[in-house]
């Protein structure tokens, strides 16, 4: 995270120096918050990238960050930041660009719902995707906050489970129809993360306990890649799943049956050839 890419004058140094000592990180901690939980969320984000890049002594960026707490706590109305503030690669601001959109849209809608602390991280990881991609020299820290951005954006499709409806009082308890559970995956991958495995093992108790007449488990992929390998790839992640379904427990025969999609009915609506996590994933659905 360090800012070694910058080929920096003695002027440019001096004024880094002078940021050092132009944020205080502890006063940044404690301010006084607006109680709106967006905001407040992105408060917290923005000081533990600030530490972060303190800590590696990129006192610019580590300001930058700084800066945004205490404009977040403050109460203060701002996005993302624009991808042409930043010096991103040629090869690499078509994706970014089209992830501050889908962010921008989000926000639009959801800002002030309950994904707000999903939001505001995946605000928050934009901007540091955006600062690390710029720099251009730590894939691994590039790749993380890439990550941070695209699972938190992923969350914020998660619909909130709704408040159980009043009992009737002669009226035997209803199953829904249909209950799904989905899993996310690497660019490219099949491999089952912790994560993944503990959405599968609650996908797995709530079939042993209920017992669905059908679980299915879909494959899908996000549009990098041509189609015959996505339909490929969605499959190896569709039978990824269903091996530890039914090595949990799902033994009875036609119980489990898995489906390729492959880059069709992404739930993120992208163009092609984009990297998205949110495509990348198997939806388990216990049928009743």
């Amino acid at each position: 995270m360090k800012t070694s890419k910058k080929l920096l004058s003695t002027l440019f140094v001096a004024g880094l120096v002078s940021a050092c000592a132009s944020y205080d990180l502890n006063m940044v901690e404690g301010q006084a918050t607006s109680g709106d939980a967006f905001k407040d969320a992105l408060h917290k984000e923005y000081l533990m990238l600030a530490r972060a890049e303190d800590k590696e002594d990129d006192w610019e960026d580590a300001a930058f960050f700084a800066d945004r707490a205490t404009q977040a706590a403050g109460g203060a109305e701002f996005g993302p930041q624009e991808v042409k503030d930043r010096m991103i690669p040629h090869d690499n601001m078509k994706e970014m660009s089209f992830a501050r959109s889908s962010l921008m849209d989000a926000l639009a809608k959801e800002r002030m719902g309950s994904h707000a602390p999903q939001l505001a991280r995946a605000q928050a990881m934009f901007d540091c995707w955006l600062q690390e991609q710029e720099e251009n020299t730590q894939q691994d820290d590039i790749a993380k906050c890439r990550s941070g951005f695209e699972e938190a954006m992923a969350a914020t499709m998660m619909k909130p489970m709704p408040a159980p409806a009043p009992k009737a009082k002669a009226m035997p308890a209803m199953k829904p129809a249909t209950q799904t559970f989905v899993v996310y995956f690497d660019h490219d991958s099949s491999a089952l993360d912790n994560l993944a495995q503990e959405i599968i093992a609650n996908a797995l108790k709530e079939a042993m306990s209920s017992k669905p007449k059908l679980v299915q488990v879909g494959g899908h992929a996000d549009t990098t890649g041509d189609v015959v390998y996505n339909n490929a790839l969605s499959q190896r992640r569709a039978v990824a799943v269903a091996k530890v379904l039914k090595d949990g427990g799902l033994t009875k025969k036609k119980l489990v049956k898995t489906a390729m999609f492959g880059e069709d009915f992404t739930a993120v609506n992208t163009g092609n050839d984009v990297k998205n996590r949110g495509n990348r994933r198997v939806e388990i659905m216990l049928k009743y």
